[in-house]
């Protein structure tokens, strides 16, 4: 062969005390694929609990606050003589979704992505797509979300503020089976009979600020800032144990962090359709597909306010806030019957930050709403060092915050 036009190698082992035949060499590799598999499976573990305790004391404390202050809620309208300017735009900013629930007992038994299944298992929480969370920014990245806010007890001015994605990290259990994508124009039912399958490979577009990394960069850096980082999903035929090989579950199936100036962002609704032409799940993922690590931060920079005039304080403050895409909220609100197609579930902000947060305009009644806006920038900081995140908006956000620690 050597004398042949290609080219060959030539192997001798003799004497060769480190050489490993390939059998032991494969089993070397098998334990040491195994190891990981079980070290990261005890930290996702950990993770897990981590976050559910979490969740549970903001559960509690939120019913507390509910019985000692029944009048504040996350649910709108708000009365404005018992709510506090930051309360209006929390409740101005939050978005609603349609609820969606898996069918009822059909005999027993059921179709489910795919699947024959015992329903009698299959969940009956609401949930929703994430495709439908999207929907609803739209109308406010195009014209604004109107917060209607109270200037020296007694003057009313709405400011209108338009919502940028600042970071988002979508967490996917491996084991769990995930919805099919729907066709396009269908409706957003995630148990519709007609479905469509896509690898959401999309085009590589190296010029463009969302960048698509390789499976080897995001395990080299899995925080990568600034980068659209996918986890490359495998082929057909191929086990999740050859895809997943030495990281099967430490990074997020898809994340996004903003490093763009303000000036030069896209609106939120803009900025999905972007990233969703790359990895198309982002628009067709349900909420109870998602792990409680799942998350995104929204940047609200103020365009206008009604009326305008001299004589109004200026409403120039930004804020960044924090929702948990996997535990939507029933609006307690909502008159509609549970299971009906107008009933809504919300994403309240657990986390908020800000940028030019002047106290004598938005909190003028001191104490309580300077210790509103210091806890709720206390679970935002908890929950990213939690997950590990460095968040590039955030950071800047807390390093001009007024209500630092």
């Amino acid at each position: 062969m050597s004398g042949s036009g290609g080219f060959s190698f030539a192997r001798s082992h003799k004497g060769d005390r480190f050489y490993n035949p390939p059998a032991m060499r494969r089993q070397q590799q098998l334990q040491l694929l195994q190891k990981q598999q079980q070290q990261q499976k005890q930290l996702q573990q950990q993770q897990q609990m981590e976050l559910k305790e979490m969740m549970r004391e903001e559960e509690n404390r939120s019913e507390c606050d509910e019985l000692s202050k029944p009048s504040i809620s996350y649910s709108p309208p708000l009365r404005p003589n018992n709510s506090t300017n930051l309360d209006r735009f929390l409740a101005s900013t939050q978005p609603f979704v349609p609820a969606q629930y898996f069918p009822k007992k059909m005999g027993g038994r059921e179709w489910r992505n795919g699947i024959h299944q015992d329903s009698s298992k299959v969940s009956t929480d609401p949930y929703y797509n994430l495709g439908d969370l999207w929907e609803s920014f739209k109308e406010w990245s195009a014209y604004g979300a109107g917060v209607p806010l109270v200037l020296n007890g007694s003057d009313s001015v709405v400011q209108y503020y338009v919502p940028y994605l600042s970071a988002i990290q979508l967490y996917v259990d491996p084991a769990k089976p995930i919805s099919r994508l729907r066709r396009p124009g269908e409706e957003s039912d995630a148990e519709s009979s007609r479905e469509s399958s896509s690898d959401g490979s999309g085009s590589d577009d190296a010029e463009r600020r969302s960048n698509l990394v390789s499976d080897r960069e995001s395990k080299q850096n899995p925080l990568d800032v600034g980068r659209l980082s996918l986890r490359d999903k495998p082929q057909v035929g191929s086990s999740s144990d050859d895809a997943d090989a030495s990281n099967p579950t430490a990074l997020p199936k898809f994340q996004y962090m903003e490093q763009e100036a303000p000036y030069s962002r896209e609106p939120l609704a803009d900025k999905i359709s972007v990233l969703s032409s790359r990895f198309p799940e982002l628009k067709t993922y349900r909420s109870c597909d998602l792990l409680p690590a799942s998350w995104m931060s929204v940047a609200w920079y103020p365009i206008y306010r009604i009326p305008t005039g001299p004589t109004l304080q200026d409403l120039d403050a930004c804020f960044l806030t924090f929702h948990s895409l996997a535990a939507p909220f029933r609006n307690a609100s909502n008159c509609q019957p549970e299971g009906s197609a107008c009933e809504k579930l919300y994403i309240p902000a657990f986390g908020l930050a800000s940028y030019k947060f002047k106290g004598s305009v938005w909190t003028p009644n001191g104490p309580y709403e300077h210790q509103q806006a210091s806890s709720l920038l206390q679970k935002a900081d908890n929950w990213l060092r939690l997950l590990q995140v460095d968040h590039p908006d955030y950071r800047f956000f807390v390093s001009h915050n007024t209500y630092r620690r």
